[in-house]
């Protein structure tokens, strides 16, 4: 009788766990099954004229590495200025954040731009609360959230605009990808989530008029906010509660992915901040679903998808659950053939899910322009298994922390590692009016060729100079990559002044501040780099992701002693020698010198 109980238990288990991954595969390839479904999600092809006006919250703790990038760049946007408010709201304590914010706010010099802060004192130190203090200190028609390390692109707003002119909606929940999948083992899956969740399953919900929304780049009317009264304080999944609730008042909610205006963020920086941010979601789905402001969505089949997403963490921690005993009954209990066969049908499961996986990590690195390399399929089919794995820990221990009643919030820390990958290919112009297919800046540093001038770094700016220098190492080592960087002494920042074959996020993207990023590591560092396959100092490998590049060569320009400029050129064809950074150092500081309608006598 107890092996009878066990046997249907093992079948019961078996086929709800193969349902439930053949409608996450289904959910996963939603969009690809027919064409027009990935159509409609993209970003339209012209934009009309500014009609709304935006506010940008970016709600920050302990961010000052990142902050005043963003702040920049997205007030850098291709908008009117007159039309944007980019707030950062912080608790009164985070004297770091504020810090750097201020800064950013005060070099732009426009009200709009500004930073608000919150006393702990009178209520959670969370990113829910900071939203909704930001929200009543704002006035603009449209409002949208900035995660502090997010790039975002310059015509984003104007594609929003666009969107909601032409489609009628007062909520657009536009893409969001995570960029750096070789940071770690499992990176590539983590981006591989997030690809397929707002590239497909997103439009699905869309589709049947339920969305836990993302926790950034979705844009919200102000009146359809102040009707459900803004952001659940208490809930640690604010922007899916957000997303129920709006969804209940039958609002359109339009999602709209595609690889040129997807918002890019980065992975968390360990397995143990991993772990702690799902934890934190699938507590936050667990209070969503005891709210059960799901069961007023008027369709049996909202709420079923409501109910179900909410409490697919419950799955995961089952499975994680069941894989010791799952184990011991595989060596050393002895079922009827039936039953094994069906026992075996989450593993049939699972290798469709990899497969897919692989599929769709071609998709992405073909999406935004990266090489696909051997070990990259290694990487995410040898760690396929371990993340879920990791998956399966993390829910339940939001189990856990369920059942002690621990809610307090578990912060994701950022580095900007992202900030460098590789982007979708499009047409602009170099400074001398040449064509550039503009693909990822490259890394940057001091301390080499020596001019005579404090305009050694305009200098470059020159359309002649950079060309010069570009043709001759195109020549000579097959250069298909290059930039210069002047060094604003007084702000202590690095700006791309020309180049060709760069991003065109590398200029939109805004200024680098000495000590963050490649080029900021270098200049603190004073050193001039060969940066061939993996042979690069420590603390730059992560920061490093430039695939489709063989290698790169960085040299500083000096000035009597002093750093005023950063010249680097990469190889697609070729591993360049350290005979090729000499070349660079002299040539570099000899175009310089021979520029007498720049440099002065």
């Amino acid at each position: 009788m107890i092996l009878l109980v066990v046997y249907a238990l093992i079948v019961v288990v078996s086929v709800v766990l193969t349902a439930q991954a053949a409608l996450t595969l289904g959910l996963m390839l939603y969009t690809w099954a027919y064409p027009r479904r990935l159509e409609e999600s993209h970003s339209p092809d012209e934009h009309l004229p500014p009609k709304y006006s935006f506010t940008a919250i970016l709600p920050a703790k302990n961010e000052e590495g990142v902050i005043g990038h963003t702040v920049r760049q997205i007030w850098e946007s291709h908008y009117p200025k007159e039309l944007l408010e980019v707030v950062v709201v912080c608790e009164e304590s985070d004297h770091g954040t504020i810090e750097e914010a201020a800064e950013a706010a005060a070099e732009i010099g426009f009200p709009g731009v500004r930073v608000v802060t919150f006393s702990g004192e009178d209520g959670p130190v969370n990113k829910p609360r900071g939203l909704n203090v930001a929200f009543r200190e704002t006035k603009n028609e449209v409002v949208t959230i900035f995660d502090a390390e997010d790039d975002v692109h310059p015509e984003l707003f104007d594609v929003i605009n666009t969107t909601m002119i032409q489609k009628g909606a007062g909520i657009v929940q536009a893409g969001v990808q995570l960029m750096d999948f070789r940071s770690s083992w499992y990176s590539t899956q983590n981006v591989l989530e997030y690809f397929f969740y707002f590239k497909s399953r997103l439009h699905y919900h869309a589709k049947v008029g339920m969305i836990p929304l993302g926790g950034n780049t979705v844009f919200l009317r102000r009146d359809l906010l102040e009707k459900v009264g803004g952001w659940d304080e208490a809930c640690l999944t604010e922007d899916a509660d957000l997303g129920i609730r709006l969804s209940v008042l039958g609002e359109k909610i339009l999602v709209t992915y595609d690889a040129e205006h997807a918002t890019r963020e980065e992975t968390p920086d360990s397995v143990g901040g991993f772990v702690k941010q799902r934890t934190r979601w699938c507590q936050g789905f667990f209070q969503v679903f005891r709210k059960g402001d799901w069961k007023k969505l008027p369709t049996r089949g909202q709420r079923l998808l409501a109910a179900y997403s909410m409490t697919y963490p419950y799955f995961q921690a089952a499975a994680g659950a069941l894989w010791i005993p799952a184990v011991i009954m595989i060596i050393y209990l002895e079922v009827p053939v039936g039953v094994a066969i069906i026992s075996l049908l989450p593993l049939y499961a699972i290798f469709f899910q990899l497969l897919v996986g692989l599929i769709g990590l071609q998709d992405f690195t073909k999406a935004y322009g990266f090489r696909l390399k051997a070990r990259d399929v290694a990487r995410y089919a040898l760690g396929f298994l371990p993340y879920q794995f990791l998956l399966s820990i993390s829910a339940l221990r939001a189990v856990f922390r369920e059942f002690k009643g621990a809610t307090d919030w578990e912060k994701t820390a950022h580095s900007g590692v992202h900030r460098t990958p590789a982007e979708p290919k499009t047409v602009a112009r170099s400074a001398s009016g040449k064509a550039a297919d503009f693909v990822t800046a490259s890394g940057t540093t001091t301390n080499g060729a020596t001019a005579n001038s404090a305009n050694a770094g305009t200098a470059f700016a020159s359309a002649a100079n950079f060309d010069a220098l570009f043709d001759e190492a195109e020549a000579r080592f097959g250069a298909r990559r290059g930039s210069v960087m002047v060094l604003d002494p007084e702000k202590k920042t690095l700006s791309i002044k020309a180049g060709r074959g760069l991003p065109q996020g590398a200029v939109d993207f805004g200024p680098v501040r000495v000590g963050k990023g490649v080029a900021g590591w270098a200049v603190q560092n004073r050193s001039r780099l060969l940066i061939d396959g993996q042979e690069v100092p420590d603390e730059l490998r992560e920061r490093l992701n430039q695939p489709d590049l063989v290698s790169s060569i960085v040299v500083p320009v000096d000035r009597d002693g002093d750093t005023v400029a950063v010249v680097s050129l990469s190889s697609k064809e070729k591993m360049l020698q350290i005979e090729d950074l000499d070349w660079l150092n002299e040539r570099a500081g000899e175009l310089l010198r021979g520029e007498p309608g720049v440099l002065p006598a």
